[in-house]
């Protein structure tokens, strides 16, 4: 698999995802802004109504998604799941719930 980082997997492989099925983000919907602490890290916009995905902060973030690179790394590649990260407090969500919760759509490469 690979050394990964959240830099690569979001504009790599959710970035590939989203290139190359646009209605299908469209459908998945919501503006994610993901926040990732430590060596890997930074911060994204997964824009999914656009759909677009780029480094930096949107104002029109609907949901933001906080742990570190090493967290998001183990999830992203499944490797954790999202919510035993979650209830371990591994991952800090503000803003809309409903669209934190299809997280693993966004994550998971069957689909796409």
């Amino acid at each position: 698999m690979g050394d990964f980082t959240a830099k690569s997997l979001i504009e790599g492989e959710i970035g590939g995802r989203v290139s190359r099925n646009p209605e299908r983000a469209k459908k998945l919907g919501g503006i994610y802004e993901f926040v990732i602490s430590g060596e890997g890290g930074g911060t994204w916009t997964v824009d999914l109504t656009a759909p677009l995905v780029k480094e930096g902060a949107d104002p029109k973030m609907q949901v933001r998604i906080r742990m570190s690179n090493d967290d998001f790394v183990a999830v992203a590649t499944k490797k954790e799941d999202a919510m035993k990260a979650f209830l371990a407090k591994k991952i800090a969500v503000e803003g809309n719930l409903m669209l934190a919760m299809k997280l693993r759509d966004l994550l998971d490469p069957s689909g796409w």
